[in-house]
């Protein structure tokens, strides 16, 4: 019976050796093969295989190393720092491990110095520093945004922009780093609005060219050069860089009223209209989209279709004078003289000041025959503007219409002396002479 107590006591140690041997010869391959894929720069490979070895064994010093020297390949010093120290303390004789924490040592020294440069303002050594850093290790992100932040200073607009987006593409799940970079990027594009706004175009398009050559996907810097070019007049560039901005960020509708913009100004009426309606589609309540879609029909006279845009301007803004009186204009074209009367009213009402719209207001009234009105809204214009010409002349007419010859007369005698204006002037001075 002892005898075979012993015999199973024996089997099982047996067991348990051989169990043990084989997750330690286990072991031992997946560190011999994480270390083969850390000297071939397979770091996350490295770093899959042996990652669970020392969470299943925090003794393992020799697989705690192995980690840190990954993490340190990886960029990740302070991860690295904690491994390399920990396995050190287990191994305190270990020469290789002495030599790569003194190495680690070296390279903060290193990232210490390169931020002591660019806070002295050396930013060329500060630059040299952090290349240095680069070559040591090109996984170590925070170097390419130091790099980055150095190459700002110095205006090398495209170098920081390169090691920017060599950091994001180490690292695409860092926020961080995006948000640094486009802030760097709407530094620029704010100068540029800043300038605008003081009429300096030049250096305003010379800094949204920079915020470009920083990052040549932001959709604003192209945005803000069209509207500069715009506003020179050179619809070329313009158009080429609103594009940019659209393919950037194609539901920006501030981008595709700016397209529509730069179509009428080359009398290209479709793509001027496809370009405001692109921008109503993404906001139906986009104003200045249906103002503009209002003037360009007006402008090409195609009355039936600016109405409708105008109006849906007023649902919109019932404040804005502007679209009551371009109805108006086009009431006056089409002879619609009640609706005229009714629009430029409204359009006068908002604006006292709108000349143009009281010219049109007493003319309409002239044609429909309410000559009162008509002299009086005339009457309310010259206040405004003495002496023009066409008011004179519905002031005239609506003199004569009243029974009043003599004032008729003067004002007719007084449109005359315009050279524009003559003709007609003279012409509806017969009829009281």
């Amino acid at each position: 019976m002892k005898l075979v107590t012993r015999k199973k006591i024996l089997m099982i140690t047996v067991s348990c050796l051989l169990f043990s041997s084989f997750i330690f010869g286990q072991t031992s391959n997946r560190i011999s093969e994480a270390t083969d894929l850390l000297n071939t720069g397979k770091y996350r490979e490295a770093k899959a295989l042996v990652e669970p070895v020392v969470e299943q064994d925090q003794e393992n010093n020799a697989a705690i190393f192995l980690l840190g020297k990954i993490y340190y390949k990886l960029g990740d010093l302070d991860k690295a720092r904690k491994l390399i120290d920990k396995a050190l303390e287990m191994d305190l004789r270990n020469q290789e491990y002495r030599d790569t924490r003194n190495e680690m040592a070296t390279f903060a020294s290193k990232l210490t110095e390169g931020s002591r440069l660019y806070i002295s303002a050396d930013y060329e050594g500060a630059k040299k520093v952090y290349r240095e850093i680069i070559k040591e290790n090109p996984n170590f992100i925070n170097a390419y945004i130091d790099l980055g932040r150095v190459c700002i200073r110095i205006d090398d607009l495209e170098g920081a922009a390169e090691n920017f987006r060599k950091a994001i593409e180490k690292d695409p799940e860092n926020e961080s780093y995006k948000k640094e970079f486009e802030s760097i990027t709407r530094m620029y594009i704010q100068d540029g609005i800043q300038l605008m706004q003081r009429k300096s175009y030049a250096a305003a398009l010379e800094k949204f060219k920079q915020a470009i050559s920083l990052n040549p996907e932001d959709p604003l810097a192209y945005y803000y050069s069209a509207v500069v070019y715009l506003d020179d007049k050179n619809t070329a560039e313009a158009l080429v860089a609103i594009k940019k901005s659209i393919e950037y960020d194609p539901e920006y509708t501030k981008a595709h009223l700016v397209k529509g913009k730069i179509y009428t100004g080359i009398n290209d009426v479709a793509g001027a209209v496809n370009s405001f309606r692109k921008a109503i589609d993404l906001d139906p309540e986009y104003v200045d989209a249906w103002k503009n879609i209002g003037n360009v029909y007006k402008h090409t006279k195609q009355y039936d279709d600016a109405i409708p845009a105008y109006k849906e301007v007023i649902k919109l803004d019932p404040g804005y004078a502007s679209a009551y009186a371009n109805m108006g204009a086009i009431y006056i074209e089409q002879k619609k003289y009640n609706e005229a009367v009714s629009s430029l009213g409204k359009a006068v009402e908002l604006n006292p000041r709108d000349y143009n719209s009281q010219y049109r207001l007493s003319q309409a009234y002239n044609n429909i025959g309410k000559c009162d009105k008509a002299k009086e809204i005339a009457q309310e214009a010259l206040k405004v503007k003495p002496n023009w010409a066409p008011v004179l002349i519905e002031l005239g007419i609506a003199e004569r219409c009243v029974g009043n010859r003599t004032a008729a007369k003067q004002a007719f005698q007084i449109a005359a002396r315009d050279p524009k204006w003559k003709a007609v002037a003279e012409y509806e001075l017969k009829t009281v002479q």
